[in-house]
């Protein structure tokens, strides 16, 4: 849906009160790509190396996993077994498979994990937030996201008009979901490389 009207960009969840300034507690290292100029983007901006690893941070965001995946097999233990009683397991399991095959397509969970973590952005910044992905490829996976109501496409009554995506509230949850998956992914790697001690 193409609609025009006044928006306030979301913040990165990670901010400290200033956008710009985050200590994200899964990246020892943050150097991103400028935005450019011309106005205030919600991409960082090009900084030094600086170590900002936050050991208290990392270790609530272990528990919060740890909760989260006993809980999710708990429930997904009921599921299954309500699935058995009622229900054919394999049909359950090929209309979940149809259900994320969408997000299947190339680019498109990158894209939504980007929109997630910096709210509001055009179609440029996404491009460089989104390193290797050519422009025709980008804007068929938007006009894919937005056709499920995943993103939403906005448009400003300005010479030039002016384009910003941003998650809708669906695509807003189902980033919110994704997050813990990619959290423990990153930690997961980091502890291989040795840039996090094992747990305990």
């Amino acid at each position: 849906m193409l609609s025009v009207r006044n928006q306030v960009p979301l913040r990165d969840q990670f901010s400290t009160g200033n956008r710009y300034t985050s200590v994200h507690p899964l990246r020892p290292f943050v150097n991103e790509s400028n935005p450019g100029v011309g106005r205030e983007s919600n991409l960082p901006p090009d900084h030094d190396r600086v170590p900002q690893t936050n050991a208290e941070l990392v270790d609530r965001l272990e528990s919060f996993l740890d909760d989260l995946a006993e809980g999710h097999r708990e429930v997904m233990e009921e599921v299954v077994t309500w699935i058995n009683a009622h229900a054919d397991l394999d049909d359950e399991i090929e209309a979940s498979v149809e259900v994320l095959s969408p997000l299947f397509q190339p680019w498109s969970v990158e894209i939504c994990f980007v929109l997630r973590m910096h709210g509001v952005l055009r179609f440029n910044e996404l491009k460089r937030a989104l390193d290797g992905i050519g422009s025709k490829t980008l804007s068929r996976r938007l006009d894919e996201l937005e056709d499920q109501g995943i993103v939403d496409r906005e448009a400003y009554a300005e010479v030039p008009v002016r384009v910003e995506y941003s998650l809708t509230p669906k695509g807003e949850r189902m980033g919110d979901l994704m997050l813990p998956v990619i959290a423990h992914l990153r930690l997961s790697r980091l502890r291989e490389e040795g840039r996090l001690p094992e747990e305990d």
